[in-house]
């Protein structure tokens, strides 16, 4: 937890050289010369709060009444450019008054705010409609918003918090080697000069494109001659592939099952029923591939170890809005062959119990109830079994372990989310944004970008087909390729791969996936690692894809 305290706060930093940021600053510096020597540390403030309230705010919108989150970025515009318009012309809120019935209690306020330097109230404003504008600028922030604070929410906001932090740090000094290098010069701090009139113009300008989103191509004309600060940050996030070292953890006491929505394979459990068996605690979604690839090592634990007082207990804690329907995991249990118990985590309850941040994660709990050993990714497989092996105190044979996939290459493409929260590797002459858009896609693709043609809904965890044969393009680097695809049953997907014949295993003899449920398919099944190999993918209307994973 300390070190990613520790890189939240560089990742706000950085986030100030992010090219999203650099038509924003002038505004941030240029704000703070108005007014008090306390107008700087109060935008800082007000934009933290801000972010912190418009975080939560777009998880409530999103996730429970569905309202667009580019609304809110709409907004945050229309409020910039009203400050910009207020800045011009100084006297603009008293006209807009001017006759209305609450003229005198707003007139009130005017004087109210004069006799205190009236800078307070707009600094606010300008942290305040910044917020909504900044939240974007960042993979750490979209990171948070999209795993961290649905599954652990206090972690989340503290990394949050500490985000802001570094952003508004690193602002304020801006903002404060702004003001003391242009003070000295007192036309700059005149609300009726040149330097002000341009400033409002520039507040005008950036809001105008924040609020019909060509702030996004503006960026992208950045990105091509501004370094790019952001893959600083991206690697300082943690890779949802990686295998974490394992290890011991002596005398600490295995959490409860917490406010599972059912089970499967078995009546309801507790940690005190399994007490005196050594217990597997394993976190798994069904639609992840490293998930996947270690359910085989599960189910032959199980079944060498069952009788000797072993259990697995299976917490399914769903990554997408589908993997939440039960229907969808048993279908998926079947499938597996999973016999053990499985419960449905589907607030993720007990992922919070156990401070889990990973799929798949093992925890292996001796007979008193104490969690000796875990184990995060795939892989150590025999190191796995050797602990369960000596807690047990068996001399029952080995289990007999299937062939171990291979490792996958350090030049493999990274799993890429296709939903606007998380989407990376986008390219395109439209701007990638929610909503639904027709795209003409990009004429090439480099390794690991992928781009889009035909009219496409993008929502914050996918992308649906809205016309007929819309395509999607990926260029990848794999062995194994696979997507997370959704529709009705029978929906098609037709599969094109650039010089490849081999196939994967959900595509039929002609070419095409038969959708049956919502869950991952493997398209390209290559005999081995292959690089710069592009992807061409053909959607009936309504199927949506997720995300792509490799291997």
């Amino acid at each position: 937890m300390f070190i990613m305290v520790i890189l939240s706060l560089i990742a706000g930093i950085l986030t100030v050289l992010a090219p999203c940021v650099l038509p924003l600053l002038p505004i941030v510096v240029g704000g703070s010369l108005e007014g008090d020597k306390k107008r700087p540390y109060i935008i800082a403030g007000s934009l933290v709060v801000s972010l912190m309230l418009f975080t939560l705010l777009l998880k409530a919108t999103s996730t429970l009444i569905h309202v667009d989150p580019r609304v809110w970025s709409i907004g945050a515009g229309i409020l910039i450019v009203f400050l910009g318009v207020a800045m011009l012309m100084p006297n603009v809120w008293a006209r807009l008054t001017s006759g209305s019935i609450f003229e005198k209690k707003s007139q009130e306020m005017l004087r109210s705010a004069q006799s205190q330097g009236n800078s307070t109230l707009s600094a606010v404003l300008t942290g305040a409609a910044l917020g909504p504008v900044f939240n974007s600028c960042s993979p750490t922030y979209a990171w948070v918003v999209a795993t961290v604070i649905p599954s652990q929410p206090a972690v989340g906001l503290l990394y949050l918090t500490v985000y802001c932090i570094g952003l508004a740090g690193a602002l304020l000094g801006i903002s404060l080697f702004g003001r003391s290098l242009i003070s000295k010069l007192g036309w700059a701090a005149n609300p009726y000069g040149r330097f002000q009139k341009l400033l409002a113009v520039l507040f005008i300008i950036v809001g105008l494109l924040v609020t019909s989103g060509l702030d996004r191509k503006v960026e992208a004309w950045l990105v091509s001659w501004v370094p790019s600060f952001t893959q600083i940050e991206q690697e300082l996030l943690p890779s949802g592939n990686a295998s974490l070292p394992s290890g011991e953890t002596l005398k600490s006491r295995a959490p409860e099952f917490t406010d599972i929505d059912g089970w499967i394979n078995s009546s309801p459990l507790t940690m005190e029923q399994l007490r005196g068996k050594v217990v597997l605690v394993d976190f798994w979604t069904y639609s992840c591939i490293n998930c996947q690839r270690t359910q085989s090592h599960l189910n032959a634990w199980y079944d060498a170890y069952q009788s000797e007082g072993f259990e697995v207990v299976g917490i399914h804690a769903p990554e997408f809005s589908f993997e939440r329907k039960t229907e969808n995991v048993k279908r998926a249990v079947e499938r597996a062959e999973i016999s053990y118990p499985v419960a449905l985590d589907n607030e993720f309850s007990t992922w919070n119990a156990f401070r889990n941040q990973y799929w798949p994660a093992k925890y292996l709990i001796d007979r008193e109830g104490y969690i000796r050993y875990t184990h995060f990714g795939e892989g150590e497989y025999e190191e796995t079994e050797s602990m369960i092996r000596t807690l047990l105190d068996t001399s029952v044979p080995k289990s007999r372990q299937p062939v171990s996939v291979d490792q996958p290459s350090r030049r493999q493409s990274p799993e890429t989310y296709l939903g606007y929260r998380r989407a990376d590797g986008f390219v395109g002459p439209e701007s990638f944004a929610s909503g639904e858009s027709t795209f003409v896609g990009a004429p090439t693709l480099r390794d690991s970008e992928w781009t889009l043609s035909g009219t496409w809904r993008v929502d914050d965890e996918k992308v649906t087909a809205v016309s007929e044969g819309a395509t999607l393009s990926y260029r990848f680097s794999a062995q194994h390729v696979y997507l997370v695809l959704s529709g009705n049953p029978g929906a098609r997907v037709l599969v094109d791969v650039d010089g490849v014949a081999e196939l994967g295993r959900d595509v039929d003899s002609n070419g095409y996936i038969n959708l049956d449920s919502d869950r991952l398919y493997e398209l390209v099944s290559l005999p081995e690692f292959s690089p710069n190999i592009d992807i061409h993918l053909t959607f009936d209307e309504g199927v949506s894809a997720y995300a792509f994973t490799f291997g």
